[in-house]
């Protein structure tokens, strides 16, 4: 059995995988606490604003039906935001390749 050894620069040392790294790092932890804070924001509300929940916006439809409305919205939107944010990571994972 032979083990082949690469030749390649170990991924640490490579510019490519660091920038691929950092930018996946910052990109990550900041959709991670947007979702989070706006996803919270409804059951805060809804525990502690009782009656700004209950307001009738249009018709029989209150803030927080509104609310949850939007954080469906906000999963799909953020959904795609990653998806097109990803085809920037293949590229530079690409790079770091070679």
């Amino acid at each position: 059995m032979t083990v082949s050894r690469s030749t390649a620069a170990p991924p640490a040392r490579n510019a490519a995988y660091q920038q691929l790294v950092q930018q996946k790092n910052a990109f990550m932890i900041s959709m991670t606490i947007a979702f989070m804070v706006l996803y919270f924001i409804l059951p805060i509300l809804a525990g502690y604003n009782k009656p700004l929940m209950a307001t009738k916006v249009m018709g029989n439809i209150t803030f927080g039906y509104i609310l949850a409305f939007i954080e469906i919205v906000m999963g799909w939107v953020m959904a795609q935001i990653y998806v097109n944010k990803a085809k920037t990571f293949d590229r530079l994972a690409e790079e770091a390749k070679q």
